[in-house]
């Protein structure tokens, strides 16, 4: 999976994410403990006239919250060595760039709360058709 170092560190050690809960959508996100992650994958629409997808692969960070799906609240794209969180009803994916672990942690809430609000992150272009094939139908 090519986990970052300080992301496992902080894992292994049991921490939990800092923040305003009131400040940000979905309030309180649980994180996987070090274990229990495993690659997986999310999904991006393909062409708009056919029914058709991209499936990428990613491991969900994020295992635990009230309100909303919490997989994939924040994630690790294990082929691009990048953070980003996934829309799972829209199937909108948003790539941080030039994020480290240790930016995640020092203002967890901005990257929790991206999908909702955007708020400033330098966020990457991403083309799947660059390095995934497009699929015919749907994952499911």
């Amino acid at each position: 999976m090519n986990l970052e170092k300080e992301l496992l560190d902080f894992l292994k050690s049991g921490q939990k994410l800092e923040y305003d809960l009131s400040k940000v959508e979905p309030g309180f996100v649980g994180l996987h403990k070090h274990e229990d992650l495993k690659e997986s994958h999310i999904y991006l629409e393909g062409s708009a006239e056919t029914q058709s997808y991209y499936e990428i692969p990613a491991v969900s960070l994020t295992g635990e919250n009230e309100y909303y799906d919490p997989e994939f609240i924040l994630l690790w794209l294990p082929n691009e060595q990048k953070y980003g969180t996934w829309d799972s009803d829209h199937w909108d994916l948003f790539i941080f760039d030039n994020c480290e672990w240790n930016d995640i942690m020092k203002t967890p809430g901005q990257y929790i709360n991206y999908q909702w609000e955007p708020n400033g992150l330098k966020i990457m272009d991403f083309d799947p058709s660059l390095n995934y094939k497009l699929k015919q139908g749907m994952p499911f």
